[in-house]
């Protein structure tokens, strides 16, 4: 008799499929940012000139767009699947994904307090800065996917009554709408938003798309 697997897809329910894609699909998007984030559209000569170059800054870009990528792939699984139950095995994915979206965050901010703000912990607290809002969104949504994070454990999953669990949960469609915020506040120019880069632009469309899903769902009576 086949064992079925697990409905939060643990670990050693996976197969070895499941496992390479739990870990190639971040690899592979980390090395399309990684490669082509300088590429806009229009900038041919240029992407030729920056392709593979690596400094502080576009880690910096890197890791952030990254976490907010990876977590609105991570958030959209939910929504596509009320529409197309076909897609309900992506849901095995979907706990290394959030988990790695919250990694690729918690590097980015990492790097920021390293290259820009000089170990200078009071940076993060500067209300004076006039883009802090924009830092203050981000480190709201640091914050909450770290709860995210450890409440997705066995250990949280068997402690928490299932209410309070699935709570948690969803509080990482509110971590990504202040990912969003603090993308737009950070990009703002003079209250503009500006997004030169092609893939800049794809990620922030895409977040926004997810948050969007996530709102018509709400509002579509759950099948019992």
């Amino acid at each position: 008799m086949k064992k079925s697997a697990h409905p939060y897809h643990y670990s050693e329910d996976k197969s070895i499929v499941q496992k390479v894609v739990d870990f190639g699909v971040p690899l592979g998007l980390f090395l399309i940012y990684l490669q082509f984030y300088n590429f806009s559209g229009t900038e041919i000569s240029s992407f030729a000139y920056n392709f593979g170059k690596i400094t502080p800054s576009e880690m910096v870009k890197t890791t952030g767009l990254m976490a907010i990528f990876l977590l609105s792939l991570t958030l959209a699984i939910g929504p596509l699947c009320r529409f197309f139950p076909f897609l309900n095995d992506l849901k095995a994915h979907r706990k290394v994904w959030g988990i790695l979206s919250f990694l690729f965050a918690f590097i980015h901010m990492s790097l920021i307090f390293i290259f820009f703000y000089k170990f200078n912990l009071l940076k993060f607290v500067d209300f004076s800065n006039p883009r802090y809002p924009g830092i203050l969104a981000g480190i709201l949504s640091l914050i909450i996917l770290f709860v995210v994070t450890i409440t997705s454990t066995k250990k949280a999953l068997t402690t928490l009554s299932p209410q309070v669990w699935k709570a948690l949960q969803t509080t990482a469609y509110l971590a990504l709408a202040l990912a969003i915020i603090h993308f737009y506040l950070i990009e703002s120019k003079d209250g503009v938003l500006v997004i030169q880069k092609l893939l800049g632009q794809i990620t922030f469309g895409f977040a926004g798309l997810v948050i969007f899903l996530r709102l018509i769902v709400s509002f579509i009576p759950v099948k019992k």
